[in-house]
């Protein structure tokens, strides 16, 4: 899945972009990718509200359709 976010990112946001666009990480295991990414992620979540913002718009909407009978 790719999300295409308008943003202004901040300092720490470039300096993450650059880790995790660098050979270094390119070429690194899986695991490694895969922490910077949630690195980066957590930052965003924790620091930019106008991007959770645009990325819950962009989600499809859960439907409630899937409760218990008991729940009823």
């Amino acid at each position: 899945m790719k999300l295409y976010l308008d943003f202004d990112p901040c300092q720490e946001c470039h300096t993450l972009m650059k880790e995790l666009s660098s050979p270094e990480m390119l070429f690194a295991d899986e695991k490694t990718r895969s922490d910077g990414s949630a690195k980066f992620l957590r930052h965003l979540t924790y620091n930019h509200n106008e991007v959770v913002q645009a990325v819950m718009e962009d989600l499809p909407k859960q439907k409630k359709d899937q409760e218990f009978d008991f729940f009823k």
